[in-house]
């Protein structure tokens, strides 16, 4: 899962205060220089220090959780959030940020992927496409679909699913992985987004099967 949080209007973040305040509870620390339009941008890669694959990246343009678990990633959301708060103060009210959620799962469903996948597109769609192609052996293989409005200050969601890639062949283990992308502009919304992913998946799950 990654979980940003990215400042598009306010004051930049105090990224030394907020480095210092996670070396202080025994992060470790890198850094690295990327390049954007505006000039290069000093982020601080901070390592949770039980789980060193599990970080905290922040620069003056806000943070990024980047956790390998869902438990994990929620605990690093928390905390950064307590630091950024702390920092901004009174300045967070007239802040405004964009909360972007990338997560990934994979799911046993104890079926053929191929199959479901399949049910969501039309036959009619798969038969043109071959012909248009010239291959009889165009299949479905990955389905996806959104809600909600693609812009401030709305929610935007977006689900796709594809079966996973097995060393036998796609999905003959009745597994799929399903990526879910989240947008938004209100932290609060974010964070229950994704307080409450594993209910979402399992809705997801249910509508396809």
């Amino acid at each position: 899962m990654i979980f940003k949080n990215l400042i598009r209007i306010g004051k930049d973040l105090d990224a030394e205060r907020f480095r210092a305040q996670l070396l202080s509870q025994g992060f470790v620390q890198e850094e690295r220089v990327i390049p954007t339009p505006t000039g290069p941008l000093k982020e601080y890669l901070l390592r949770e220090p039980k789980k060193l694959r599990d970080l905290i990246v922040v620069s003056v343009k806000g943070f990024v959780v980047d956790a390998w678990d869902l438990d994990s990633g929620i605990d690093l959301v928390g905390l950064a959030y307590d630091v950024y708060e702390t920092i901004l103060g009174d300045l967070i009210k007239h802040t405004i940020v964009d909360i972007i959620g990338n997560y990934t799962a994979t799911v046993f469903i104890g079926k053929d992927p191929e199959k479901v996948l399949s049910k969501c597109v039309t036959k009619d769609s798969v038969i043109k496409l071959r012909k248009s192609l010239n291959r009889s052996d165009v299949k479905p293989f990955m389905v996806g679909f959104c809600w909600g409005i693609p812009r401030p200050p709305h929610e935007w969601i977006i689900a796709n699913i594809t079966p996973v890639m097995e060393p036998t062949g796609l999905g003959r283990r009745g597994r799929i992985q399903l990526s879910i992308r989240y947008q938004g502009v209100d932290p609060e919304k974010g964070i229950s987004f994704l307080r409450n992913i594993n209910e979402l998946i399992k809705k997801i799950v249910n509508g396809i099967i």
